[in-house]
């Protein structure tokens, strides 16, 4: 039966759209190519989402707290030079896309298209015009804070963490959702605390994403949405991308073995409330960054419960077989992220 389930699930990704929508490719692939490692994508990710017939990725741009305040832009820029670079040898698979066009002729020719967004606003400091300039170089989308108070906005934790941080978004803060509207970047309020998703859900005019968040009801982690914002979220036509890290699913209180049916139940309670339109994959896998980053005892972290975008497979199956809707997983695998970005991107 499960080897039944998993041929029906290669099918359906073979036939549809199939997106994850947080990927910390570029500050993977800049980290290994600063210590001499080229072809990163190529020799670490291609063959992965091949078997899994990703069509598009989002790469997010994520400066590291040590890079923070000096370096950070520096290193934001060099991230997207660095991906660019090492996607060169293998454009005729895989591209970074900016705008509609490029997205659908992507999908067209059978390429792989990587959107950019940043995680969190901290490589411009305070100054909004740095906005325009990473537009200028193919940022799509952002969120305003990862985790920690910047001069926007104040996250809600870090993953481990139980613990309210209070705080919305500045007089900044308001001005920088208007700005990314105004240039036509998305929205992203993964990481952002609960006073600060009551205030974008405030003053944002467009749909925005949690492109990495699961459901509090399933597990009480404030990386997490609330019923509530999950509901606000959908009706403002966003998506909500189901996050792998066992400490956020909660799968870290389970056996291991029973962290695909913790995911199922994330992705099921988010259908549940925001309904099938709404609901997605942004996976925010992570343990590839983590090993990218030398450490004096060489001791990597892995939270991730799924090893790789092949065992979305597996993922995918695991839905079926609970009786989710063939329908229903088409959108949930990518249909849904790739209807919002053909509406956000120009």
């Amino acid at each position: 039966m499960e080897e039944v389930l998993l041929e029906w699930a290669k099918a359906i990704h073979k036939e549809n759209p199939v997106v994850d929508a947080h990927l910390d490719l570029a500050a993977e692939v800049y980290s290994r190519r600063l210590y001499g490692e080229r072809d990163v994508v190529e020799r670490r990710y291609l063959t992965d989402f091949l078997e899994a017939g990703v069509n598009v990725c989002v790469s997010s741009v994520f400066v590291s707290g040590r890079d923070l305040p000096e370096k950070g832009l520096h290193v934001a820029m060099g991230q997207i030079a660095a991906l660019r670079e090492d996607l060169e040898p293998v454009r005729d698979v895989i591209c970074v896309v900016t705008n509609r066009e490029e997205l659908e002729t992507a999908l067209g020719e059978g390429r792989i298209a990587v959107l950019l967004s940043l995680e969190g606003l901290d490589p411009v400091g305070t100054d909004l015009y740095l906005l325009r300039a990473f537009y200028d170089l193919g940022v799509r989308g952002a969120g305003l804070t990862w985790s920690r108070p910047n001069a926007f906005a104040r996250g809600c934790c870090k993953a481990g963490e139980m613990l309210e941080i209070r705080g919305g978004l500045t007089e900044l803060g308001r001005e920088a959702v208007a700005k990314l509207e105004e240039l036509g970047m998305y929205v992203d309020v993964s990481h952002l605390n609960n006073d600060g998703f009551a205030d974008v859900l405030g003053c944002a005019r467009r749909p925005f994403v949690a492109s990495h968040s699961d459901a509090w009801s399933v597990h009480e982690n404030y990386r997490n949405l609330r019923d509530d914002q999950i509901g606000a979220l959908a009706a403002r036509g966003g998506v909500i991308g189901v996050n792998v890290c066992g400490t956020i699913a909660g799968a870290a209180i389970y056996p291991r073995e029973q962290a695909v049916e913790c995911l199922c139940r994330h992705v099921e309670h988010l259908v549940s409330v925001a309904g099938e339109e709404h609901v997605g994959f942004g996976f925010d896998l992570c343990n590839g960054l983590s090993a990218s980053v030398p450490r004096l005892d060489f001791q990597v972290e892995e939270d991730d419960l799924l090893l790789n975008h092949r065992e979305m497979l597996t993922l995918s199956a695991a839905l079926l077989g609970r009786g989710m809707s063939e329908d229903t997983l088409v959108g949930v695998i990518g249909g849904n992220f790739l209807r919002y970005f053909r509406t956000v991107l120009s």
